[in-house]
């Protein structure tokens, strides 16, 4: 507990601390605009005094806000008391101020620019509207009201000094400063190359040079100058360099305008006339470059977050057992992966320029179109399509392929992206795991699920009348009397027996399965009943003739009953499966080795 008091109270001395080193930036900034530029006495013509809070607040926390805002008003109250209109109206001076700051710095939180507006085209103008013009009008009217009743001068020249004054002051300076307050300059020139800080010093010095020279000279309007190392300095130092560039242009230019040197002075007007002018040129060229530095640092990070991309995407596909594969929006190959090789055999250099379907190893047409107009109607969502195609030896695999649209900054469909895997050695178990799921283990035929599956889709077929057909159920005659007599291993002979006879009497298109015991089922694709009834005497005359030897050397011969039923398009499986058993039921009770037809 004692150590948790002790850090806060040191956490609240930096707090304090780093507050009233801002307060005395912010004394001696109102003081000096106070002293040189209140040219008729009224309000100051320039004031930088609320960018430096402003910077700071747009970056500050909570605590930070609530201890330089006490600050700057303690050092507001007491540079008007000494250097401005006096004790008397220091303190609603004070609150203006402060307040003008935090209005400003409240909207761009509200924005969402307080900390980043430096970094979007958008973020500049919000912060120019609402620092630079709507935060000073608003603070404006009463601090002009204040001013033109002690000074005497009219409401709306004082509004204007106002106005003009911290607008364009604010505008100016607030850059710079919230990149030296945040320690942007500091860590810009802390990962600085020796060469690159030359560099840097060589540019700003150049524009030390051409601000100087362009305002000493008063003859010849050569405002446009400084706009060359200007843009120049944004495009190699960008936001740093452009900040300190501007500050640079407006110290030198403010010093000569004010000292009577310049273009400016070409224009009629007073010293205050001059300044102004002078500020609006300086506001205008801020305008001009930060939106172009934002720009640039916006490409930069861009760039690097690519740079960064493509590295961990060469790392990922160059050592990825999938193939990767990216396609245009034409759906031609533009790159494949070197996993190519392993995946498929081919070599994925020869895969460029090609279709996939045109490559041995891609998906037919159909599959490929498949896969993209899914892949094109999910955007950011991956499809998934399984296709069978030629490897490099020539066998044939299972490949499975995970496409997802890509997309350019207008939401427009730019290609695809494709990872593929063989996928062989799963498809293969599945069939098994298929293939064992619907067969008998005994006999090798199909099961009763896969009996029943196969009698719906006949039912379905009859119905739209596309073919004939009809069932039989078979069952081996006191197939119980095989099992006491000669043991179940004899009676799993006989079943054995039965399934490869049926086989290989019925028709190729014709369908056997055991259903369940000694029963057994049939279905004849296409038959009449007296085709049924002529394939089923077949197979009860094969099954007669067949004969079953025991291990004793006893030899075993069975006859089978079956009950046959028509598919017709008003039945139902269950119906047709219990007429079938009850003409099968009549067989048995008519003296068995015989078929009866279903009523």
């Amino acid at each position: 507990m004692i150590a948790r008091i002790l850090q806060a109270n040191g956490t609240d001395r930096s707090v304090w601390a780093r507050a009233a080193w801002l307060g005395s930036g912010y004394f001696v900034a109102a003081s000096v605009m106070m002293l040189m530029t209140r040219f008729d006495g009224g309000l100051a013509t320039l004031w930088i005094a609320t960018s430096l809070l402003v910077a700071e607040l747009s970056n500050a926390d909570r605590q930070r806000r609530r201890a330089t805002i006490a600050a700057c008003f303690v050092a507001s109250f007491l540079a008007t008391s000494l250097f401005g209109f006096g004790i008397a109206v220091a303190l609603p001076f004070a609150l203006i101020n402060v307040g003008e700051a935090v209005v400003a710095t409240l909207v761009l939180r509200r924005l969402r620019r307080a900390n980043s507006f430096l970094y979007s085209f958008e973020g500049i103008i919000a912060f120019a509207l609402v620092a630079g013009l709507m935060a000073p009008a608003i603070a404006g009217l009463p601090g002009a009201a204040i001013a033109s009743l002690v000074v005497g001068q009219p409401l709306g020249v004082e509004f204007r000094s106002w106005l003009v004054g911290h607008g364009l002051g604010t505008l100016t300076c607030t850059p710079v400063l919230v990149l030296l307050l945040r320690g942007d300059i500091a860590r810009w020139w802390h990962d600085a190359t020796p060469a690159q800080r030359i560099e840097a010093a060589i540019l700003l010095t150049t524009m030390a040079g051409f601000s100087g020279f362009v305002f000493n000279v008063s003859t010849v309007p050569l405002l446009f100058l400084p706009i060359l190392p200007l843009m120049v300095i944004t495009f190699r130092l960008e936001q740093v360099g452009s900040a300190l560039a501007v500050v640079i242009l407006g110290v030198v230019g403010a010093t000569l305008t004010a000292s009577g040197h310049g273009p400016l002075n070409l224009v009629d007007g007073s010293v205050t006339d001059h300044v102004r002018l002078f500020q609006l040129y300086l506001a205008v060229t801020v305008l001009t470059v930060l939106p172009v530095a934002a720009e640039l640092t916006q490409r930069r990070d861009i760039f690097r977050r690519l740079h960064n991309s493509e590295a961990r995407y060469k790392l990922i596909t160059e050592s990825s057992t999938d193939m990767i594969v990216t396609l245009d929006r034409s759906g031609t190959i533009t790159y494949v992966s070197p996993s190519a090789r392993e995946v498929t055999g081919f070599d994925g250099a020869e895969m460029i320029g090609h279709m996939p379907h045109d490559l041995a190893c891609g998906p037919d047409r159909a599959t490929m179109g498949a896969a993209i107009n899914q892949a094109n109607a999910r955007a950011g969502s991956p499809t998934t399509v399984e296709y069978c195609a030629r490897a490099a030896s020539g066998e044939a695999r299972w490949y499975e392929a995970h496409t997802r649209g890509t997309f350019d900054d207008a939401g427009q469909l730019s290609g695809w992206v494709t990872a593929i895997r063989d996928v062989s050695v799963r498809k293969a178990l599945e069939l098994k795991l298929a293939h064992a799921a619907s067969t008998d283990p005994l006999t090798g035929l199909s099961n009763r699920r896969r009996f029943d599956t196969l009698l719906d889709r006949k039912i379905d077929d009859r119905r739209q009348n596309k073919s004939f057909g009809c069932i039989a159920l078979f069952d081996i005659d006191f197939f119980k009397r095989v099992n006491d007599a000669h043991g179940h291993a004899v009676g799993d002979l006989v079943l054995e027996t039965f399934a490869a006879a049926a086989v290989r009497t019925v028709r190729g298109n014709d369908h056997v399965a055991r259903l369940g015991g000694e029963e057994f089922g049939l279905i004849l694709d296409g038959a009449t009943l007296d085709d049924a009834v002529r394939i089923c005497e077949r197979v009860r005359q094969a099954i007669a003739g067949d004969i079953t030897r025991a291990p004793s050397g006893a030899e075993v011969t069975v006859t089978v009953s079956a009950g046959v039923a028509e598919i017709t398009p008003t039945s139902s499986r269950l119906q047709l499966m219990r007429a079938a058993d009850e003409a099968l039921y009549r067989a048995k009770a008519g003296g068995r080795d015989q078929l009866a037809l279903a009523a």
